[in-house]
């Protein structure tokens, strides 16, 4: 028997093994196998049972790793189809996406050899030899050689270790690394049938007998709860026949957070959602593929919809898979989940819980048992079984875009995982994406609308500020202009609470005319240029256009040219400085990076702990919190000026999402946006709410521009430790894809825009350029990206293919 091994290695190939005949019986698609790969042992993935083997001579599997399968072939298809997509390695995306912490490896092992180190010997070792054997003296247990590497701080002493090893002064064995996730068990106490005559029983026997009599079976854990110390007795117990001790595997899943928001458990749908809900579940019950956009404004009640149609799944005994953009966005929609569906139903996955809790909640939905995956970008993975719903809330986030490793969207992953499992998708948002919204234009998605708030609140008065008219006492822009300054008081006054939005996304500062507000804009591909202080340049992070800094404005020749920009740890302070007495949070990455800060935040907005919240772009979606009747936009144009062409598109949707947290109660909402550029047409837009007569302005730029829908793209990441050798690197890539953009089979379907140094030019010690590829045939897209890739694969150099990207920094 043979069988297809995915190992998570960068390479496109699996690997053909033999199975030996014992192990023939535990082989299935979606286990985990130890297999040898040259002289490590390694986990791999079975693919399937090929008929034939790749090459003459076959390696024997190690060892099956799993009693049931951690994904089934419906999934592998789906696994599959990402990985082409997104050019990535095929085991690679599989060890990004199944459960952490559970793999195994072999690794070598360095140790001492016991034994002296003469003078003579150590005068002829090398500088990085000595330094090891200085390292390993202090480990007499030794070291992984990984971890010794690190230690030593050489890039290479993999030769030394062989060389110390050969003359017998160091030990090297290899050793398999033992996973740090494991199923985890409880052993429990059950009574067995036996003669009360013919045995004496102590007091405290008898009474843990009685106990286990009404309760059929317990813990020993329990039991310790509630009788103390029991293991003697236990013991004793058992000896006699009357109890059997056994043990049975534990389920591990996150903490109940705190339960937010009011309780809406007799919630009774409108006409509008009740049309809504009505559809999806006509689309779930054909068994058909059936894409929608729910186009709701903020405040009209989608996530009512989406419960509706998931109580429809569970009736027909179906799965559902719920998606949000953020972690800071489960608390309150899990209180609302649990006040309205069975608990054990319920699986939650995303980054902020443990590996452990990830790894028992993946099994139980592989296994049919919880049968609802709510969770951020990666839970479009989960091994759901009979799915049925795919539900995308907030579907035009950025957010659903995976910058590293695995360059995925979940959104556009969870209308493929749809299409392939015939089952319903839901793209819900109150500011679909351009694409989604274009989609449902062509027909592609059947379009619902949700156009009032529930009980049809208003939506709240929008007041746009000029910030070129606000100066301090010093005649430059403040923090806040005077207009949001009184409304956060007079919100204080009454008791109601305020958020304070600053989008730090991309760069803190930007650079324009603080006269009349003009941006310098790139003349060949209309995105924002990026200021280089070092060399007094503007540069277009597309195409590498670049000018120097004029210093009259080329608009209306002020020459008050600046860069504007401020961070939320100053926007505290000067809130806390002009309003002493308010009680201040801060929402960043910064705050809330120990687990179960977000849920204490949000819980102490929903008890009106806080008076004003400060928050990035986590606080601007999908929250309901009735007290709230102001918020602030510190700077819309933050979001405008970063070197992008979806910067519009991004404004007018932060401006409309957060405005949406305002007056969702019994009191009329108030939203203040600050903006050097109050004429801009994605403000107009949002101040208005008017998302149609957006869509009518950008679609047209998109069109004349050649941007997408129309066009698709693909950017090339390049990366590498020296500055010069990237730049050159990335330049001859340019070049390397230009004729081959030529080859017969892309046709010249294909345009290279660039090399260009990235916005952010270094990460963590690496230099960055990128070539973006553009062109309406995604094959073609593909196929040169991919001879690039290959062309390229032994330079050295780092490079990154992300399809479709949104992240352009």
């Amino acid at each position: 028997m043979l069988v297809s091994v995915a190992i998570n290695i960068p390479s496109e190939k699996t690997f053909t093994y033999s199975v030996p005949s014992e192990l023939e019986q535990e082989i299935a698609v979606g286990k985990r196998a130890l297999v040898p790969l040259g002289n490590r042992k390694m986990t791999g993935y079975i693919l399937g049972s090929p008929e034939v083997a790749d090459r003459e001579e076959t390696r024997d599997i190690i060892e099956v790793l799993d009693m049931a399968p951690l994904f089934n072939e419906d999934d592998l298809r789906f696994y599959k189809w990402t990985s082409d997509y997104y050019i990535h390695y095929p085991g690679a995306l599989l060890g990004n996406i199944l459960p952490g912490g559970i793999d195994i490896e072999s690794c070598m092992w360095a140790a001492p050899a016991g034994v002296n180190v003469k003078d003579t010997v150590a005068n002829n070792l090398s500088p990085v030899q000595r330094r090891i054997i200085d390292v390993l003296e202090n480990h007499p247990e030794g070291l992984p050689a990984a971890r010794l590497k690190k230690a030593v701080g050489a890039k290479q002493i993999y030769r030394d270790l062989k060389t110390l090893h050969k003359i017998e002064l160091i030990t090297l064995e290899e050793r398999l690394k033992k996973p740090s996730i494991k199923t985890k068990t409880e052993k429990l106490l059950t009574l067995n049938r036996y003669d009360e005559s013919d045995l004496r029983l102590t007091e405290k026997q008898k009474r843990i007998v009685d106990f286990l009599s009404r309760h059929s079976e317990s813990s020993i854990s329990s039991l310790r709860r509630e009788f103390k110390s029991v293991s003697s007795i236990i013991r004793s117990l058992e000896k006699k026949g009357v109890v059997s001790i056994f043990e049975r595997e534990v389920s591990r899943r996150p903490p109940h957070g705190p339960d937010i928001g009011e309780d809406d458990t007799e919630f009774i749908l409108n006409k509008e959602q009740q049309a809504a809900a009505t559809e999806i579940i006509r689309g779930i019950l054909s068994e058909k593929f059936s894409p929608y956009l729910l186009h709701g404004i903020t405040g009209s009640g989608k996530t009512e919809v989406y419960i509706d149609a998931i109580k429809e799944v569970l009736r027909l005994n179906g799965s559902a898979i719920f998606l949000v953009p953020e972690i800071a966005l489960t608390p309150q929609l899990l209180s609302r989940f649990n006040r309205r569906l069975e608990d054990n139903e319920i699986a939650v996955l995303h980054s902020g819980i443990s590996k452990r809790a990830r790894y028992d909640q993946w099994r139980k939905i592989q296994s049919g048992e919880t049968r609802i995956v709510v969770g951020a970008r990666s839970a479009i993975f989960a091994p759901v079984r009979n799915l049925r719903l795919i539900i995308v809330d907030e579907e035009h986030s950025t957010s659903y875009k995976q910058d590293d490793r695995v360059q995925y969207n979940a959104r556009d992953l969870a209308v493929v995982r749809a299409k392939l499992n015939s089952a319903a998708v839901v793209l819900g948002s109150a500011t679909p994406g351009i694409q989604t919204y274009h989609n449902a234009k062509e027909k592609r998605y059947r379009y619902l609308s949700l156009p009032v708030r529930v009980g049809n609140k208003p939506l709240p008065q929008v007041d746009i500020i000029d910030m070129r008219e606000e100066k301090d006492e010093r005649g430059n822009p403040p923090i806040f202009s005077r207009l949001l300054k009184s409304s956060i008081r007079d919100t204080l006054e009454s008791g109601k609470q305020s958020l304070l939005f600053l989008n730090r996304r991309g760069f803190n500062t930007f650079l324009c005319c603080l006269d009349c507000g003009y941006v310098f804009k790139c003349l060949n591909c209309s995105i924002s240029m990026t200021y280089h202080a070092d060399g007094g340049t503007l540069r277009c992070h597309y195409c590498d256009y670049n000018i120097n800094l004029p210093s009259i404005c080329p608009e209306c020749g002020g020459r008050r040219i600046r860069n504007y920009g401020v961070g939320t740890e100053r926007v505290e302070k000067e809130v806390s400085r002009l309003f002493p007495r308010a009680r201040v949070e801060r929402m960043d990455s910064d705050t809330t990076a120990k687990k179960g800060v977000y849920e204490k935040l949000l819980k102490a907005l929903d008890t009106g702990d806080i008076d004003i919240l400060i928050g990035t772009q986590m606080i601007t979606k999908g929250h309901d919190f009735p007290n709230i009747t102001l918020v602030g936009v510190v700077s819309a144009d933050m979001s405008l000026n970063i070197p992008d062409f979806r910067a519009a598109e991004r404004t007018f949707q932060i401006i409309t999402q957060v405005s949406g947290r305002s007056g969702r109660g019994d009191s009329p909402g108030r939203v203040v946006v600050q903006t050097f550029n109050p004429g801009y047409y994605a403000i107009k837009r949002a101040r208005k709410h008017d998302y149609q007569g957006f869509y009518g302005d950008e679609i047209a730029l998109r069109r004349e521009l050649g941007y997408p829908p129309f066009f698709r793209m693909v950017n090339l990441r390049i990366s590498g430790i020296k500055k010069d050798r990237v730049a050159e690197k990335a330049r001859s890539i340019g070049v390397l894809a230009r004729k081959f953009s030529l080859d017969e089979a892309i046709g010249g379907k294909v345009g290279v825009i660039g090399p260009a140094e990235a916005p952010i030019a270094k990460i963590k010690g690496r230099y960055r350029w990128h070539i973006l590829l553009k062109g309406k045939d995604i094959k073609a897209l593909h196929t040169l990206a991919g001879n690039i890739l290959w062309e390229t694969r032994r330079d050295g150099f780092d490079i990154k293919v992300d399809v479709d990207p949104v992240n352009f920094m």
